[in-house]
Parts: C-alpha cells; structure tokens; sequence
C-alpha cells in the first residue's frame, strides 16, 4: 500500500492523511478487505475504528477501537484469528487478535514501522513489510511474531505484500526498476519476475481465492488511479475503472465474481463494489450520520 516516491506521498499512505491535508471526514470509509461473508474496513465514524459490514451493505459493527490509526485484519482461512497493523504505539507495529477483536496481542517490537501484514494459506506463516532495516523490504515470521526472516534485499522498495492462495508466491509491489510495478516472487524470496512494468504507479495488489487473477490500483494511464486486473501471470490486463475519482485497494470477494474498492468519487472516502468486469459499480452502504456539534443533531 505504499509508495516511497516522496515523503508527502509516503505519509498520505501510512497515515491516510497527507501532509497538509485537512483531517479525515467523519463519513470516510477506507481500505476494504473482502472475507467471507463480511467486508472489514477502517471508518472515521464515532471517532474512528475497525468495522465489519455484511456483503449486501447491512449490519455494520465495530470490531476495533483503540487509540491511533488501525487497519482492518486479514484473517487465517479458518477466520480464528486476524492480523493488523496500528500505530497505536507509535511506530506503526502488527497485531493479532481474535475474530470478534479480544485478546489483541502485540506481535512486532521493532525499529522503524511494520506494515501490511498477511497470512500464508496454512496459517503457519505472516508476511509483512518493514523499514526496520533502513529500508523497506518484506519479511515473514511465526504466527507468534518469532523468527522474522528477510525475504527481500536490495537498494529498492518492495511493499505490499500477499502470499499466493497455494502458498506458492508471493505478489508484491516494488519501485526496483525505476516505477512502482507489481511483481511475484517465490515464498522463499527468489526469482521476483515484474508482470506488467510501465511508467507510473502500480499498488496494493490482491489475488483472486483460486489464484488465478490479481487485482490491483495504478497511475499507469495518467490522472487519478483506476482499478485493473490481470491474470497471475501478467496477461490480460485489463482497466475496471475510468473515471476522475481515485478508485484504490481493490480486493476480490472470496467467489471471484465481484471486487470492493475505495473511491472518493462521493466527495470522500467511500466503497463501491463491481463485478470482476467492472460493471455494475455501486456504492456499498451509505456513510454514517454526521452529528452537529454546535446544533447536536444529525445532518
């Protein structure tokens, strides 16, 4: 989910706020992740939080709710357990918890921010991305935060990382040849192959659950950012959206057949929801009521 490109860009990604950049509106619903029969989502709702919402846009509840700035889990493909990242520390850091939010458990103690943390199919094995080292690299570790191995190295930064529903690779996106690009490379590091390289920005990948496609945001054909997918070896790119919002973090429901995304098309953060082909897109839920301090009603 993160570009290096500038500091500016950098702190809009980590933070969800650029530098200089009004604070978020209490109506902002960002960085979907579509699991099971729920889609999780950060909101700057009654002060901010983790929430879960049904796929149909009903049923939204709060799952976490803490000082700082938390990011919506990824979970273990039983749903037992999810892991996050917040900064509520300080540094950004990852978490894990359990699928209704208790026993949240602090799984990283490093220097520099620890980011974007995803589980391996079998459950033995998070992958992340961190700067502790000086730069941004990827990294895995036990599910208990033990043993953390390096998996990238090199004068580049290699972000957003996710592993393959088979376990096999790991999708990841990297500015290594100049551009940000998505790549894969095996589970082990080796063999980092760019699937589609071009001028601009290319972020937050995401696998389809038969592995098949990977979906992902880009800056590729100028303006805004707009949706695209491709098959999982970089043939049949195809661009979902066009329009002059920015339509970002896009990720798979668990049949292949419909993605969610943040757009700010509405005016802020909001998400939509499309089939795989891009028609059909609507918004997911309307926003929260917003309360006027100086009248305490509802606008």
């Amino acid at each position: 989910m993160l570009s290096l490109k500038n500091f500016a860009l950098s702190a809009l990604l980590l933070t969800g706020t650029a530098l200089g950049q009004k604070p978020p509106d209490p109506r902002d619903n960002a960085t979907p992740y579509w699991d099971g029969s729920k889609i999780y989502f950060k909101s700057a709702r009654d002060g901010g939080g983790v929430y879960s919402v049904k796929n149909d846009g009903r049923d939204v509840k709060l799952l976490i709710k803490s000082a700082g700035d938390n990011y919506p889990p990824r979970w273990t493909h039983d749903g037992k357990r999810g892991v996050f990242m917040t900064n509520r520390d300080g540094d950004f850091e990852i978490y894990s918890t359990n699928a209704d939010g208790s026993e949240q458990k602090r799984l990283t103690f490093n220097k520099g921010h620890d980011w974007d943390p995803g589980w391996s199919p079998d459950g033995k094995s998070i992958v992340f991305m961190s700067s502790k080292d000086g730069n941004w690299e990827i990294y895995r570790m036990d599910p208990d935060g033990s043993n953390q191995v390096r998996l990238t190295n090199n004068n580049a930064k290699d972000f957003s990382p996710a592993f393959s529903p088979d376990g096999k690779k790991i999708v990841f996106a990297s500015d290594r040849g100049g551009d940000e690009d998505i790549y894969t490379m095996n589970a082990d590091g080796s063999e980092a192959v760019n699937l589609v390289p071009a001028k601009g920005f290319d972020g937050t990948p995401e696998w389809s659950h038969d592995g098949k496609w990977i979906v992902f945001h880009s800056r590729r054909d100028g303006g805004e950012a707009e949706i695209y997918v491709m098959r999982a070896d970089g043939k049949e790119l195809r661009r979902l959206t066009n329009n002059t919002a920015a339509d970002v973090y896009p990720a798979f429901s668990p049949n292949g057949k419909k993605i969610v995304f943040q757009t700010n098309r509405e005016g802020y953060k909001d998400l939509y929801v499309m089939n795989a082909d891009g028609s059909g897109q609507k918004r997911l839920m309307m926003p929260a009521p917003v309360v006027n301090p100086a009248s305490k009603g509802v606008e």
